[in-house]
């Protein structure tokens, strides 16, 4: 049997046109997308999932990260509190990152999610620097 290997799709110029990959966006991204028609996250991730026949994952800043699969699958995560100051730059990328390692393991949307979650808190609280998070440090937010 093949392995599937995940490919995510992240554009901040948009992934109209892109072909029926895991897509990853933010809120301004799927309402544009989406073309305004919808105003919940979940149905229009769910919509969107459902059409490409893969996974879409949706980051909404303090709202979290919500996750729709083709089958009808939903996750939603919350943002974890903020530690002091942060610097948002590289949070997206995190996310990316941290989905498309999580997937490739064998993840399910729900873990996918908090992994992502946990990586992007790490880095948003690296400021001045576009951050990164070791596997140590995303455990540790994991098992609190």
């Amino acid at each position: 049997m093949p392995i599937e290997i995940p490919v995510v799709a992240d554009s901040r110029r948009g992934l109209r046109g892109y072909p029926p990959v895991i897509y990853k966006m933010n809120a301004a991204e799927l309402v544009a997308l989406d073309g305004g028609s919808h105003r919940d996250p979940k149905e229009a991730a769910l919509q969107l999932a459902t059409r490409n026949q893969r996974p879409v994952f949706v980051t909404m800043a303090e709202k979290g990260i919500v996750a729709a699969g083709p089958d009808g699958e939903y996750a939603h995560r919350l943002a974890l509190p903020l530690r002091g100051p942060i610097d948002v730059v590289g949070a997206g990328d995190s996310v990316t990152a941290n989905i498309t390692a999580a997937l490739a393991a064998g993840a399910s949307l729900d873990e996918a999610v908090a992994v992502a979650i946990a990586a992007s808190s790490i880095v948003i609280h690296q400021v001045g620097t576009t951050g990164a998070a070791t596997v140590s440090q995303i455990a540790s937010l994991l098992t609190q």
